[in-house]
Parts: structure tokens; C-alpha cells; sequence
């Protein structure tokens, strides 16, 4: 399974506390139009570590349901427990997600062994994986040498890399003998990533530029170098605002902006800041997305 393009990192909704299951419906599908190419459902933009088990069957339920198989849903599935994460799996093939996301175990700090074998374990249960080297988030990364044994596995099928080390993609390229997708962790990059052999990006921006993310990808494909260097500087604001306080604070407060939702966010994440909200009317302003 190839993975490429826009793949958006989507938030969850909330109102008065709740899962805003309408307006999830009304994103994913608004996406479908802007030109996304997948999903990412229940990942650290879409607050997963603050959704209750019940809730985020639904929101997974929901986007799987919405998407109707016209583009791939990946489940973001993580846990320090490996059986905890197994359970995660079963869930999302059993709800029909493509996919799933899955971080390093974190918190407990494996070593590179206890790393593969977590992954040998996840590969049994039949759903693709993608690889999620975070380790600002995870603490314990991937290293080349890792992703390239954990490719050995049959059900491993792409890496999201989170890393500010560009050649690791090159390496990874040259080395894993098999069909791979490459997928960029951080938008503010993403470009460099794909000039370096990338196949595309889990994008935060993308809850509120699909389209102008979408283009960009397809710039770099079609080597059209003069609208994908115009779109790469364009969004750099949008890209930086959407990261001025924690994510997906930020994000969420775009989203309502722009209408798409409410501003809410869960405990132990804080609206943002009136400084914050500043910085994301100017960036979603040079995009056009806001009225001068």
C-alpha cells in the first residue's frame, strides 16, 4: 500500500465538552472536495491521548464512514503497552481503517530490540503500519538502522518522520528494498523532505489549507518548480503560526475561524492566547483565508 500526497492530521472537534460528531462529518467531507488524499484520525492533532475509549471508536467510526473508502483513514494508535496497542489495531481493522499510526512506545523508553519486537507483535494482526518516529513527543525514536529492520516486516508499509535530519530519508530510501511511502512529519519542511525523496506529508496546516497543501504536493510531482517554490513560501507562515503554543491549540483556533468548528480544546490544553491568535489571523490572512 502506497501512501502519498496531503494527508491531513486531523483535529476533533468538540462542543460543551463532547465529540462534535456533525461537524467531524462536515470536515472530512470538505477535505474530500479541497483535494485531500488521506486521513489520520485519532493521532496527537486530533487530541487522542485526551479521548475516552468509547470516544474515539466513534470518532473513528465516524471518519471511516464519512471518507466511504474514497480516500485511505489511518488510525493513530499509541500506547507505552504493546498490548495495549494491539488492541488499538483490532479495533481500527475491525471499524475498516486502511491503516494505523503508530508511535514509539513512550514514557518507558525501549531499547532498539524491545522496539522491534513491540512492532513483530503489531504485525501480526493483518493492518498496515506506518512508523511514527516522534521522538519530541516519544522520547525513544527510530533510527535509520531500526526503520530499515522494522521494513523486514511484512505489514510495515511507511514511516511519518518527525526529525529535522533530512538525510534520513535518503538512507532509508537506498536501503529498504521494497514499497515504502516516506512521509514527512512536519509541515515547515515537508518541501526539503520530498526533494530528498519524500512521498508526501501528515500535515496539521492541512485542517485548514487542504488544498493549497494538496497543490504543492502535486507541484513537486508534476516538477512544476514555480508554483511548488511559490506555495512552499506562501504557507511557511501558516505553517509556523500553526505551532506559536501546544498543537493542536493553534490549529483549533483556525478551524473556527474559518467556520469549520469551535475553538475547544481538552484539559491539559488551554485555548490559546489573544498573542497567539494575533499571530494566526496574520498568517491565515496572507493566504487569503481572512480579510486583510
Amino acid at each position: 500500500m502506497k501512501f502519498s500526497g496531503s494527508i491531513v492530521a486531523l483535529i476533533t472537534p468538540f462542543h460543551n465538552g463532547e465529540v462534535d460528531i456533525n461537524s467531524l462529518k462536515k470536515i472530512v467531507e470538505w477535505h474530500l472536495v479541497e483535494g485531500t488524499q488521506g486521513f489520520v484520525a485519532c493521532g496527537s492533532t486530533g487530541e487522542a491521548a485526551l479521548l475516552t475509549a468509547s470516544e474515539r471508536r466513534l470518532v473513528l467510526e465516524t471518519v471511516v464512514k464519512a471518507a466511504a473508502g474514497r480516500v485511505p483513514v489511518i488510525a493513530g494508535c499509541g500506547a507505552p503497552a504493546t498490548h495495549e496497542v494491539k488492541a488499538m489495531m483490532e479495533e481500527a481493522k475491525a471499524l475498516g481503517c486502511d491503516a494505523a499510526l503508530v508511535v514509539t512506545p513512550y514514557y518507558v523508553k525501549p531499547t532498539p530490540e524491545g522496539v522491534y519486537q513491540h512492532f513483530k507483535v503489531l504485525n501480526q494482526i493483518g493492518l498496515p503500519i506506518v512508523l511514527y518516529n516522534n521522538p519530541g513527543r516519544a522520547v525513544t525514536g527510530l533510527s535509520v538502522d531500526t526503520v530499515v529492520r522494522l521494513a523486514e516486516l511484512p505489514m510495515v508499509v511507511a514511516i511519518k518522520d518527525s526529525c529535522e535530519d533530512l538525510t534520513r530519508v535518503i538512507k532509508m530510501r537506498q536501503r529498504i528494498n521494497k514499497e515504502f511511502s516516506f512521509l514527512s512529519g512536519d509541515d515547515p519542511i515537508a518541501t526539503a523532505y520530498m526533494a530528498h525523496g519524500g512521498d508526501g506529508v501528515i500535515s496539521v496546516s492541512a485542517n485548514v489549507v487542504p488544498r493549497l497543501v494538496q497543490q504543492l504536493m502535486d507541484a513537486w510531482v508534476n516538477k512544476d518548480i514555480g508554483t511548488f517554490s511559490k506555495l512552499r513560501d506562501q504557507l511557511l507562515a501558516v505553517h509556523e503560526a500553526m505551532f506559536i503554543e501546544t498543537s493542536p491549540s493553534p490549529i483549533k483556533y483556525a478551524a473556527s475561524q474559518l467556520g469549520l468548528c469551535n475553538s475547544e480544546v481538552r484539559l491539559p490544553l488551554v485555548p490559546v492566547t489573544d498573542a497567539a491568535k494575533s499571530v494566526v489571523d496574520h498568517a491565515l490572512k496572507t493566504v487569503g483565508l481572512l480579510a486583510a
